[in-house]
């Protein structure tokens, strides 16, 4: 199996697309941590955590809702995605996601929290 780094989250992006929850969670180290950047709020820790955070998002889209990675980045460990969803509640949507892979899986992913940060 391939494990080089872009492979692997592309089989996981493949994998959220036909809502396959095992398969996503198969890419994922047991001890895996998703979180938002740049503050860091852990979104789920391990792979059951992984799993249920998916489960309970993934089931209630639409037929028609899509992941489409329109830029990728590959640097060593690191895969950085610019992921597009159609088929939302507002027909489009936009997330910026980095992966950290070793071994043929997923250690570590940050979302990047577009939202507006106040002045310091």
């Amino acid at each position: 199996m391939d494990t080089l780094p872009a492979t692997v989250v592309q089989r996981f992006v493949d994998a959220a697309n036909a809502r396959d929850i095992a398969a996503m969670a198969a890419l994922v180290a047991p001890g895996a941590i998703f979180a938002r950047f740049p503050d860091g709020r852990v979104i789920a820790q391990s792979r059951d955590s992984i799993r249920a955070f998916y489960a309970g998002r993934l089931p209630g889209r639409s037929s028609g809702y899509r992941i489409t990675v329109e830029r990728r980045i590959v640097e060593g460990h690191l895969v950085i995605d610019q992921e597009v969803f159609t088929g939302t509640p507002d027909e489009r949507g936009q997330a910026t996601w980095i992966y950290h892979v070793r071994q043929g899986l997923i250690e570590r992913a940050w979302v990047l929290d577009g939202r507006p940060q106040p002045a310091p």
